[in-house]
């Protein structure tokens, strides 16, 4: 196995093995990450004799008597399997947990005190009995036959550098709730239960990818958040007994999203699948992909699009399909120019009515694109032999096509007029006065609410601790924002707990409780020395950007100066440094040199809380035009949109 791509497509491998005859039940984790990796037909092609979501109304008929579930083995989803157990009549069931048995044993026996088993290296074997065990009971019949088995399918691979970790999409750099943790000496203890479990979960994954790609990894970490998977990596017994049997020297550099949430709240995007993704609908069940409305291609007349049930949505990414793959690639590193030529020039070769080549066309347009799309309308063998780049094109085209993309212009021109506005007199007098007046006026500019949160959690993050805000616009804001949550909590609280009821008294609240978050946010680099600012001069000497702390610290890794990086703490520094500063006495000698993230081969940029697609662009570009020949890897949570970052910190 030699790449984050290899290690998903061999743990499909293993789930194939198992799957000969079997109703298998997956849930939306496990099943958004068999998508990316060939879908639904690789499970029935591979022997399954069907497919279920795992819920607890669903059972099978008595012909079936042997189940696989595909699940991340917690306390809710063992009742809902016990539940499919006891309305079924199985005599097999394969119980596959995507999450580290360790993990699981923990969870299993919370309240006991299981020091000696996890201490020993004894939890996974004894969560594997204790699941056996629950599933024997729960068919209650002999003869029977069970397994527990522990499978890592945690991770997806857009491209052969990116990798995404679905189950832990909704992560977010968090201390109970709170941006700022309450104490400065934090630890596992310092989260809630189900924050702690996340991380721990997310390490079990880690640790098993590198595993299989026999990887030893150097930690080196920015935030506070970072350094507790950090030790996760470092002291669990599962990573410690891994790294004296693992031989391939890499550096895993861990990064906290909530240090710079400008990247992740910016409209201002190049690549086509950011913008798609901040556009369209998100495919049902599934945290990177986007649902494609399909009707163009077809007679059904759909009404409300992607609820209508009556015609899947169609998506972009499709595993199988190598034109595909290279489209998708395009998406992320191409511009949005290239893309449209490089599906016109995919679309021309299946066109029915003949379209002028790509080569006479001056420019490829949505409705040139749309043309040849709308062509092949009923022709089901055209749509079946060439569905990925059809869907792929229509993404795009309705993407173009929308009345969201003008927001999302609009929204681009704001942000600049704010970084000017910031950058020209570090004075924040009337940005807060302007903002204010968008959010009064966000019905006449047909501009939704949430996209104006975001546009204020990228100014918070943006300004830092730079600029201080007048205390009379940050009242007045407040007050804009109680008024707007009023009028538009429906469509701001969608998907969230807050209760149907909402009275004026809790929308004041509310925007009390966005304002101390944004107080927060711009708290966040307080501490750091090198990246505390991300508005910089422009290298052409007129105006300001925004430079991430990503890229800075890209930037900086691939120098080959070696700047001192004073916030990229080194995991197993402090009492090394003490014990090697005491024998300096004794004997002397110059200090070793401080290890550096590039002294190995391999590196792997993990962000906890998304990235977006144009951040990967940037930094793989840094590390291509620098020469240097490490191989870098930028893994993540997810793909982010502006409002996902937006409710990540702020609902």
């Amino acid at each position: 196995m030699t790449s984050v791509k290899d290690f998903g497509k061999a743990w499909w491998t293993e789930v194939y093995n198992r799957i000969i005859g079997a109703v298998v039940f997956l849930d939306d984790y496990s099943a958004e990450c068999l998508h990316w990796y060939g879908g639904l037909f690789d499970l029935l092609n591979g022997g399954a004799v069907g497919v279920k979501t795992l819920s607890p109304f669903e059972f099978c008929k008595k012909e079936h008597r042997k189940a696989v579930f595909i699940t991340q083995a917690t306390s809710t989803q063992l009742q809902t399997i016990k539940e499919i157990i006891r309305n079924s009549d199985f005599t097999h069931c394969i119980l596959i947990s995507c999450a580290s048995l360790d993990v699981v044993y923990l969870e299993l026996n919370e309240g006991k005190d299981v020091t000696d088993a996890i201490a020993s290296g004894r939890a996974p074997s004894e969560a594997t009995k204790q699941l056996e065990e629950m599933l024997l009971d729960w068919i209650g019949k002999q003869p029977s036959a069970v397994e527990a088995v522990y499978i890592p399918i945690f991770s997806i691979s857009p491209t052969n550098v990116i990798f995404l970790t679905p189950p832990y999409h909704s992560m977010c750099p968090k201390y109970g709730g709170k941006l700022l943790p309450d104490s400065s000496s934090i630890d596992l203890y310092s989260l809630q239960n189900e924050e702690r479990s996340m991380l721990r979960r997310l390490a079990g994954g880690l640790n098993s990818m590198f595993d299989s790609l026999n990887y030893k990894e150097d930690i080196f970490y920015i935030g506070q958040y970072s350094s507790l998977l950090a030790g996760v990596l470092e002291n669990s017994p599962v990573c410690v007994a891994r790294k004296k049997n693992c031989s391939t020297p890499i550096s895993l550099v861990i990064v906290d999203r909530t240090l710079d949430l400008c990247g992740v709240t910016s409209h201002s995007v190049e690549s086509a699948l950011d913008k798609m993704m901040g556009v369209l609908p998100k495919f049902p069940g599934q945290s990177n992909e986007i649902a494609v409305d399909m009707s163009t291609l077809c007679e059904a007349n759909v009404l409300s699009h992607p609820e209508d049930i009556q015609l899947s949505p169609g998506c972009l990414f499709h595993a199988n399909d190598e034109s595909c793959l290279q489209t998708y690639d395009y998406m992320i590193n191409k511009s949005q120019k290239e893309v449209m030529f490089d599906l016109y020039n995919k679309l021309s070769k299946i066109d029915v009515q003949k379209s002028p080549g790509p080569k006479t066309l001056l420019k490829v347009t949505p409705q040139s694109v749309e043309k040849i799309i709308t062509a092949s309308k009923g022709n089901y063998e055209i749509i079946t032999n060439h569905l990925g780049i059809l869907q792929q094109a229509l993404g795009l085209v309705q993407m173009l096509k929308s009345p969201k993309r003008v927001q999302f212009d609009l929204l681009m021109s704001l942000e600049r007029q704010v970084i000017e506005n910031l950058a020209a007199s570090r004075d924040s007098t009337s940005v807060l006065h302007q903002l204010s007046h968008l959010i009064k006026t966000r019905k006449d500019r047909n501009l939704p609410l949430e996209n104006l949160l975001a546009l204020l959690v990228h100014v918070y993050s943006l300004t830092g601790t730079e600029v201080m805000f007048n205390k009379q616009h940050e009242d007045h804001l407040q007050e804009t924002l109680s008024v707007a949550i009023f009028e538009d909590h429906k469509t701001l609280f969608a998907n969230t707990d807050i209760g149907h009821i909402v009275t004026p008294e809790n929308c004041e609240q509310v925007s009390k409780n966005i304002m101390h978050s944004l107080k927060d946010i711009s708290l966040m680099r307080k501490n750091l020395q090198r990246y505390n600012s991300v508005l910089k001069p422009c290298e052409s000497g007129i105006g300001h950007e925004y430079r991430g702390v990503l890229q800075q610290l890209v930037d900086d890794l691939v120098n080959t100066e070696r700047p001192d990086m004073p916030d990229l703490r080194h995991r197993n520094e402090g009492i090394k440094d003490l014990l090697r500063s005491g024998l300096n006495i004794l004997t002397s000698k110059k200090p070793k040199a401080a290890k550096h993230p590039m002294d190995n081969q391999t590196v792997i940029i993990f962000i906890i809380g998304g990235v977006t697609a144009d951040e990967c662009k940037q930094l793989h570009r840094s590390i291509i035009t620098s020469g240097i020949d490490n191989n870098v890897i930028i893994g993540s949570t997810k793909f982010v949109t502006p409002v996902e970052a937006m409710k990540d910190v702020l609902l």
